[in-house]
């Protein structure tokens, strides 16, 4: 009976010196970890042509404690990978992984301002006495973003002040154009999504279309606006009936605009609101 008792109390302390060598992990030195890992999406198409710079926010978030100063942030650019996988015809198992580089890689100096530039430094900080910051990054307006989307990917790094939180929280990406693009609200096709609870999947093709209805810019302002005046059914239900109009009208028929498509191509799916 001694023997067991003295067995669960080894088994017990072990236990607990795990947890702690485990809560220590994060709590010895400062760190710093992504508020928000989901893609971000920003486009120039709105804006007249006199502006040339725009500047998106990332928001981090500090574990560890505050300081009474000042402490600096950092953020590197990282390439972007699609992964295909081989497999074994009869066992099914992978056997291969191959990385492929995604395109269109914005260039620093192009497409942004580089993180490491002296004028951003004063800003790329968590200020005294506070956990969370939001970070700017300044995307510039290249005359390449008209023809396409391009994609910066961020990822923090450790430094003198901070060590690096949850792996999953450190990497973030930002899809930029000038062009239309998803909106926060839109950010993704699903149900975390609101807008896509009220308007179904995203497209181009969707996205123009409500512009050339509604008359307005559909971004996160215009969303945000429509749910304050609880107008976002509305808006919803006539966009749902200007589709079968559009859809229905016999010149849209025969010019082949109709049935509406999610892009340019014929082969592409058909537009539909939930």
């Amino acid at each position: 009976m001694k023997r067991f008792i003295y067995i669960i109390a080894i088994l017990l302390a072990t236990a607990s010196g795990c947890t702690k060598s485990e809560y220590l992990l994060f709590n010895d030195i400062a760190r710093v970890q992504l508020s928000d890992t989901t893609s971000l999406s920003s486009t120039f198409v709105y804006d007249p042509v006199s502006v040339v710079k725009d500047t998106v926010y990332i928001e981090v978030s500090t574990i560890g404690g505050i300081t009474n100063y000042d402490r600096p942030v950092k953020l590197v650019q990282i390439p972007e990978f699609d992964y295909t996988y081989v497999r074994d015809p009869i066992t099914n198992q992978i056997t291969d992984t191959i990385a492929t580089e995604r395109p269109f890689k914005a260039v620093p100096g192009t497409h942004y301002i580089d993180l490491a530039d002296k004028s951003l430094e004063s800003m790329m900080i968590v200020k005294a006495d506070s956990v969370r910051a939001r970070i700017p990054v300044v995307l510039l307006r290249d005359a390449s973003l008209k023809t396409n989307s391009y994609r910066l990917r961020l990822q923090l790094v450790a430094n003198k002040e901070f060590g690096l939180g949850e792996k999953l929280s450190r990497e973030k990406t930002i899809v930029f154009s000038d062009r239309l693009e998803r909106f926060y609200s839109w950010r993704i096709d699903g149900t975390a999504a609101p807008a896509f609870n009220n308007f179904g999947k995203y497209s181009t093709g969707k996205h123009q279309f409500m512009i050339n209805v509604l008359k307005v810019n559909i971004d996160e302002a215009w969303y945000q606006a429509a749910l304050a005046a609880q107008a976002v059914g509305n808006y919803a239900n006539l966009l749902k009936r200007a589709l079968t109009t559009f859809n229905s009208d016999p010149a849209n028929i025969a010019s082949g605009k109709a049935p509406l498509r999610e892009t340019d191509s014929p082969t592409s799916a058909v537009v539909t609101f939930p």
